[in-house]
C-alpha cells in the first residue's frame, strides 16, 4: 500500500478520500445534500454538491464555496503523501459553471461594447479564476485586449481596444 512507504496516493484514492470528507462535512452541518465525484484526471478532483441544501454552500459570489474549496484542499495536503499540485474543484447547485457562462457572456456584451465606443470598460473585482475565464472568452478577439490591474481582492480585469 503506497500510504504505507509515504508515496503519493492515486489520483482515484485522492478523489475518494476527498468526496469522504466533503460528505462528512455536509452530514455534520446537518444539511439535506450530497458530494459526489464527478472528475478525477491527473491533479485535479472535480466534487459536485446536490441537494435542498446545496444552494446555502454558494454563499454571495461563490465566497462560501471557495472558502470551502480552500479548506478542503487544505485537509486534504496537510501532512499526508497527496501529489504537491493536488487540486480540488468543488461545485454546488451547477453555480460555478452558471457563473462561467454569465461572465462569459458579460465579456462578450462589453467586448461589443468596447467596440462601438473605441472606450475601455472596466469590470467589477474578480478572483483569479474568473479573471481567466474572461481573459479566455476574448483572447482570439482582434479588436479588443484584455489585462487585469489592481491588488487583491479588488484586483479586475479591463477590455480596451487593441492597440494596431
Amino acid at each position: 500500500m503506497n500510504q504505507l512507504n509515504n508515496d503519493p496516493l492515486t489520483i482515484e484514492q485522492t478523489a475518494e478520500q476527498t468526496h469522504e470528507l466533503v460528505n462528512g462535512f455536509i452530514s455534520r452541518a446537518g444539511l439535506n445534500a450530497t458530494a459526489r465525484v464527478i472528475d478525477a484526471q491527473g491533479e485535479i478532483v472535480h466534487i459536485d454538491i446536490d441537494g435542498p441544501d446545496s444552494s446555502g454552500l454558494i454563499g454571495r459570489r461563490g465566497q462560501v464555496l471557495d472558502a470551502l474549496q480552500y479548506l478542503f484542499l487544505v485537509m486534504m495536503t496537510h501532512n499526508k503523501p497527496h501529489s504537491s499540485r493536488l487540486r480540488i474543484h468543488l461545485d454546488a447547485d451547477g453555480y460555478r459553471r452558471r457563473r462561467e457562462n454569465s461572465l462569459k457572456s458579460l465579456a462578450q456584451q462589453l467586448a461589443n461594447q468596447v467596440k462601438e465606443t473605441g472606450e475601455e470598460a472596466v469590470l467589477e473585482p474578480l478572483n483569479a479564476l474568473e479573471r481567466r475565464i474572461v481573459h479566455t472568452e476574448l483572447v482570439d478577439d482582434t479588436e479588443v485586449e484584455t489585462y487585469s490591474e489592481g491588488e487583491e481582492p479588488y484586483r479586475h480585469v479591463v477590455i480596451t481596444p487593441r492597440k494596431s
